[in-house]
């Protein structure tokens, strides 16, 4: 019986619409010829018939309401009014909250909001509640939902694409760039060296030193074909280290004589 009442509600919002739909393109048919003042009062009385369907469905038991509910991709796969009306929602509810210059209907290459406000527009979208006056009062519960929903996901996409794609990153190695050229950045010939280049860094700070006495601290001597690399600069950061500790430096060469630094 419930799934036969909620059918038999469904069929007559459906004729309902129909007749409305009917009655909206006589009125675009005549324009022309109906007076002025007869076809705005004729616009205005569809208008309130409308708001009328949209009240007199809120007013149904929620039972009736969540039998009849249908999800967002339902709603664009068969219903292309109802998804039209539930942007339109949207769009009022954007302009409420953010101005009169806010649109739902912005291009997917740019921001719903400016940067710095999507916490403030999120949190005033979840703390939404429709009452007289405001964009959602006189809709159903599902296109209030719809039209909140479709807010969301937008501000979500514009996050994720702000925080993946778009704010800059860099690495150790002096790279800077987008997020989304990361994976990239780390396959590139320039990072892979640096990263080589480090691992010998860490080989020569581990090997520099032969090993330490009280006051004394034994290096190995720098060939004069490793000036420059790793091993020079490890050297050097040893001797440094060294000398701020009050260490003498003693080089220890490969035949195993010995040296100090003078």
């Amino acid at each position: 019986m419930e799934i036969n009442a909620s059918r038999s509600a469904a069929a007559s919002d459906d004729a309902i619409q129909i007749e409305l739909d009917a009655m909206m393109e006589i009125f675009e048919e005549y324009q022309d010829k109906l007076p002025e003042g007869a076809y705005l009062r004729g616009m205005n009385a569809l208008g309130s018939l409308h708001r009328h369907k949209r009240t007199t469905l809120a007013a149904r038991r929620p039972g009736d309401i969540l039998r009849c509910w249908q999800t967002l991709d339902e709603i664009m796969d068969e219903n292309e009014d109802l998804y039209d009306e539930i942007m339109e929602v949207a769009d009022d509810i954007m302009i409420e909250l953010c101005g009169d210059d806010a649109t739902i209907y912005t291009n997917h290459n740019e921001n719903l909001v400016a940067r710095g406000e999507e916490k403030e527009l999120f949190e005033a979208l979840v703390n939404y509640k429709p009452v007289e006056g405001n964009a959602g009062y006189e809709t159903s519960p599902m296109v209030l939902h719809h039209a909140l929903q479709l807010i969301m996901a937008r501000l979500f996409d514009d996050t994720y694409h702000e925080l993946e794609i778009v704010r800059p990153v860099s690495c150790q190695c002096g790279w800077r760039g987008s997020q989304g050229n990361w994976d990239r950045h780390i396959t590139n010939m320039r990072h892979v060296r640096w990263v080589l280049s480090q691992r010998r860094m860490i080989d020569a700070r581990e090997s520099v030193v032969v090993r330490r006495e009280s006051g004394i601290v034994y290096i190995k001597s720098l060939s004069p074909h490793l000036s420059g690399s790793e091993f020079d600069i490890a050297t050097k950061e040893a001797i440094h280290a060294a000398e701020m500790a009050g260490d003498r430096v003693i080089f220890v060469c490969a035949d195993g004589t010995m040296s100090w630094f003078a």
